[in-house]
């Protein structure tokens, strides 16, 4: 008389097995998913940061500065912007930000803000 109840060891192995190589998996996309969240973090403070640099020249005087040097913010982000003044009896100025910051995945990443100002 056989016992046909259970598993046998080849069974237990092989789900052993193949659970193994399905947590492998998963364990891989964990580290890919925090390097996109750190990722997508750096470039939403970049974004923040030029945001926060057209406010600054709107509120100013018209037209802002032509030119700004790089300014380093929070030791890692370098920003700069450019003003054109454009149009002779009702001026218009495109100011664009740059904003820059090391990346070590992809070496160094920049977004950059375009925005028109008027008197």
């Amino acid at each position: 008389m056989k016992n046909t109840r259970g598993f046998s060891l080849i069974e237990v192995l092989i789900a052993a097995a193949i659970l193994g190589v399905v947590l492998l998996a998963i364990a891989g996309l964990f580290s890919t998913g925090y390097s996109n969240v750190g990722s997508g973090g750096r470039r939403t403070k970049a974004m923040a940061m030029a945001k926060q640099k057209i406010e600054e020249l709107r509120d100013g005087v018209f037209p802002p500065s032509t030119a700004g040097s790089p300014e380093t913010l929070e030791g890692i982000y370098s920003r700069s912007w450019t003003v054109t003044v454009t149009g002779a009896p009702s001026q218009v100025a495109t100011v664009t930000i740059a904003v820059s910051w090391p990346d070590a995945n992809q070496g160094t990443r920049q977004v950059t803000l375009t925005s028109m100002m008027a008197p």
